[in-house]
């Protein structure tokens, strides 16, 4: 039993001494409590800053300047030599001074029993708290939207330029293009300004280089403004062409030399382009001149007559051919002159001597000596009675014709060179055969001509091509190898198959007119045979009433003729050789007799005396000039 007592009393005693222990922690604490009342705990730091001990008054005045330095350390971007600075406070990020020194506080205050704990340690276990930030991400979007808008831009190339219309020279600055990083641009500032201290940045942005640089655009400007300063002057020989500002403003042009950003190179230039359109027509009739081509002179009188009717041989005849050498000709050149008038505006030279291009003949000198006629290949001379009034045609179409050059290979038309015979080009009305008739036509009479020149044609042994014979026999003409005109479609055409050049010589007088070939031969003779006529077909009388006569008496207006079939044989004996032979088959229509009766009861004045029959009619109703 006493045992027993003993361990009650030392459990006793432990029990006091335990209730002791826990009345001095419960003191301690108490004081604790008591100490720290209304203020941070110890060892207590925000943002590095020692607040330990300090009542929320302290601590607010303790993080003051830290407070100032977050919301103003400033973000900056660079780009371009500018930066461009965010201020944190103005862009949406602050601290919430009032929030972070309740977290200051609540330290150790957040209940028990781990309040104990946290004030126990806090006298040996340091703590640093964050500041409480306010980040508004949508102000710092806007504020990296504006810098954007205000650096981004599109590439323009730049240049110069002339304004036409106001001789103006114009110039556009060339930049590169600019698109700036909105959404890294963002985060860079958000991350920056929630980090302490200043920042600073390269602006994100896609960007390319300038292509023209300032400096070539301003010194290209200047020349062209010295270009359009004054006007130039080009000539050549007495003749001189004066190119005002405007002239130049629309003639000159900018080129761009390089493909390397920042070095290309601009340079002035008139293009041949624009020269033509400027000044082409221009420049063409004030200082072209046309080159002369080689020609050649003989005699209008051949050195030997030749006006067979019938069978006849012809031979070449060798005659005297002169040669006159070609000239060179000049000629308004728009790509010559683009390259001077560059030159020129570059320099600043306001006057010079225009080049111009040489045009070369189409006939040159040495051409001509090589095709130079050696011989009169063959002529033929038909008659006419002197003072008719058909005379003046004859001889005003040989007159048009004398000197045509025929060479190798081209063909000869009447109606090509001559035209329209009419009477504003001074051929008078004169007899014509219209539709089985003989009547006054202008420029009636030229088939005699026709007839003049085919003969010519057939002796020279050159290839024809075209000719007709006239429908009725006329006798001045040889049979079966004659021809009519009327332009444009009966004509006397021929090429020239020979390896000389042919000129074409006519010669008239009152009562004849000749026309000759010269040339190289490609015969050594030329013959015709003529058939006996053929088919003989008898004309017809047609009588006609006319008040112009006294009954009983009567007047021919057309003799008639009979018609009948006739060929001609032309024999071509060829220089080296071998005869070409060509028969030709005319046939003659008659010649219808018209005879007008009078019909009047009076006197009336004597009928006209007869005219002469003259060349053709068609009988496809074509007019044949008389």
């Amino acid at each position: 039993m006493a045992r027993i007592t003993t361990v009650s009393r030392r459990t006793r005693g432990l029990g006091i001494a335990a209730g002791g222990v826990v009345l001095v922690l419960l003191l301690a604490l108490g004081t604790l409590w008591f100490v720290q009342r209304d203020a941070v705990l110890p060892n207590t730091s925000v943002a590095g800053v020692d607040v330990s001990r300090m009542s929320p008054a302290e601590v607010r005045d303790r993080l003051a300047d830290t407070v100032e330095a977050r919301e103003t350390d400033p973000v900056s971007f660079a780009f371009e030599g500018e930066e461009y600075v965010l201020v944190p406070r103005d862009s949406g990020f602050t601290i919430d001074v009032d929030a972070t020194v309740d977290a200051a506080m609540s330290r150790g205050r957040s209940g028990l029993p781990g309040d104990i704990l946290t004030r126990l340690r806090a006298f040996r276990q340091p703590a640093d708290l964050d500041l409480v930030e306010v980040t508004d991400r949508d102000v710092i979007t806007d504020w990296v939207d504006a810098l954007a808008n205000q650096l981004d831009r599109p590439e323009i190339r730049g240049g110069v330029a002339v304004d036409t219309g106001q001789v103006e020279v114009l110039t556009t600055s060339s930049q590169g293009e600019v698109v700036v990083d909105r959404a890294t641009t963002v985060q860079l500032a958000v991350s920056a300004v929630r980090a302490p201290g200043p920042d600073a940045f390269d602006l994100p942005a896609a960007t390319t280089p300038q292509m023209i640089a300032d400096e070539e655009i301003a010194t290209t400007a200047e020349q062209v403004e010295r270009a359009l300063a004054e006007p130039l002057l080009v000539h050549a020989d007495d003749t001189t062409l004066e190119l005002a500002p405007a002239d130049l403003a629309a003639m000159i042009g900018i080129e761009e030399r390089g493909e390397v950003p920042g070095a290309i190179e601009l340079h002035l230039v008139v293009t041949p382009e624009r020269v033509e359109q400027v000044i082409g027509e221009l420049g063409a009739a004030r200082f072209d001149i046309a080159p002369t081509p080689a020609s050649y002179s003989a005699s209008r009188t051949p050195p030997t007559t030749f006006d067979a009717q019938l069978d006849a041989t012809f031979r070449p005849v060798e005659a005297s051919v002169g040669l006159d050498p070609s000239r060179t000709g000049r000629a308004f050149d728009a790509e010559l002159a683009a390259v001077q008038l560059t030159e020129l505006l570059r320099e600043g030279i306001r006057e010079a001597r225009l080049r111009l291009a040489e045009v070369e003949s189409e006939f040159p000198t040495s051409r001509a000596e090589e095709l130079r006629p050696t011989h009169v290949l063959g002529t033929f001379t038909t008659y006419y009675q002197a003072g008719q009034t058909r005379n003046a045609n004859i001889q005003l179409l040989a007159d048009g014709i004398d000197g045509a050059l025929v060479l190798p290979g081209e063909q000869f038309s009447i109606n090509e060179i001559s035209g329209e015979r009419s009477c504003e080009k001074g051929y008078e009305p004169a007899g014509t055969i219209v539709r089985g008739e003989l009547v006054d036509t202008c420029g009636g009479g030229t088939s005699q001509f026709g007839t003049t020149t085919f003969n010519a044609a057939f002796f020279s042994g050159v290839q024809l091509d075209q000719w007709r014979a006239h429908s009725w026999y006329i006798s001045r003409y040889p049979i079966g190898r004659e021809a009519t005109l009327s332009y444009p479609v009966l004509d006397v055409r021929f090429t020239n198959n020979t390896e000389g050049a042919i000129l074409v010589k006519t010669a008239h007088t009152s009562t004849s007119v000749t026309v000759s070939l010269y040339g190289v031969p490609r015969a050594t003779a030329v013959s015709a045979s003529h058939s006996d006529r053929t088919r003989p077909r008898s004309f017809q009388t047609e009588v006609r009433n006319t008040s112009e006569l006294r009954r009983g008496q009567e007047r021919v207006l057309q003799s008639g003729a009979d018609g009948f079939t006739v060929t001609v044989t032309r024999a071509v004996e060829l220089v080296g050789g071998g005869t070409e032979t060509r028969t030709i088959t005319t046939t003659y229509v008659p010649q219808t007799r018209i005879i007008e009766r009078g019909t009047a009861t009076r006197a009336a004045p004597p009928p006209p005396p007869d005219e002469d029959d003259d060349e053709d009619d068609d009988e496809d109703d074509e007019d044949d000039e008389d």
